[in-house]
Order: C-alpha cells, then sequence, then structure tokens
C-alpha cells in the first residue's frame, strides 16, 4: 500500500485499484474491485493500525463488479455504510445484472473485457445505505481507464 497524498492510501487489488482514506477516528474505502479481493481491504486496514470497524464509509465510483465485487463482504465484515449514484442503487441491491458494457479501446481492452466481465453474473448484494446525489459534487458519468471495460 502506498500513500498518495497525506492519510490517502492506494491499495492494490489486482485488476483495479482502491483507494483507502485514514481521516481522525474513521476510515473510508473508495470502490471494492472483485468479489474475493475484501482479505486485501481488511490487510490495508490492519497495515494501517487500524481495526475493520473503525471502517465507516464505502464509496463506489460506478457500479461494475471490478468496483462492487467484494462490497458485501467488506460491509459485513465492517458495518460500513455505502454510497453511490441514485442509479446504481438497484443494481447493488439485486446484484446485477450489470449495464451492457464495451471494452476499452485496444486488443488488451476487448481482452481483459471478454475475460472477466460477465454482464448476466451477479454479485452478492450491496445492502441499503446510500446516498442519492452525487458526492462533492463530481461528475456521476461513469469514466473508464485502460484497463477497465465502460
Amino acid at each position: 500500500m502506498k500513500q498518495v497524498i497525506k492519510g490517502v492510501h492506494i491499495v492494490p487489488m489486482g485488476f483495479a485499484n482502491a483507494f483507502l482514506i485514514d481521516g481522525d477516528n474513521e476510515l473510508t474505502l473508495i470502490d471494492a474491485d472483485f468479489a474475493g479481493k475484501e482479505s486485501t481491504v481488511f490487510g490495508a486496514i490492519r497495515g494501517l493500525g487500524r481495526s475493520s470497524d473503525q471502517l465507516k464509509h464505502l464509496v463506489f465510483t460506478h457500479v461494475h463488479p471490478d468496483h462492487i465485487g467484494s462490497a458485501a463482504a467488506i460491509v459485513r465484515g465492517t458495518g460500513a455504510r455505502t454510497y453511490m449514484h441514485a442509479l446504481d442503487i438497484p443494481i447493488a441491491e439485486s446484484g446485477g445484472p450489470f449495464r451492457p458494457m464495451t471494452p476499452a479501446p485496444g486488443l488488451l481492452g476487448r481482452v481483459l473485457c471478454n475475460l472477466f466481465f460477465h454482464p448476466d453474473e451477479r454479485q452478492d448484494p450491496v445492502r441499503r445505505s446510500y446516498t442519492s446525489s452525487p458526492v462533492g459534487g463530481l461528475s456521476n458519468k461513469p469514466r473508464a481507464s485502460s484497463s477497465e471495460c465502460r
């Protein structure tokens, strides 16, 4: 885990990254990667000398499997509140199916999208405790990096 700026740490999760924000008495996690990656998050929390019950907020940039896959397990292990755009709530609460996506440009993007994204595959549903408005004026339009589907 690497500190990006004071109090903000990048958590390498494999296919995508998460960000752990270390506040005074609580932690906030941005995104949760694919299912089965919760141990990476719990390890990052311990690496900061914190306990998992100090994770109070889980924010999703958008609802794709590589951003919410481990969310249900993280919420079960921490009791964290979840936040996302209102249009993403039904998908998160049902665990899918996900919106159709097209690969990011290039061969690698197409290969990775075909390997890892299956729109009809379900994730564990995430309990409801969302905000229905964009956080901090951020755009609610999905963004894709060169290594993910959009």
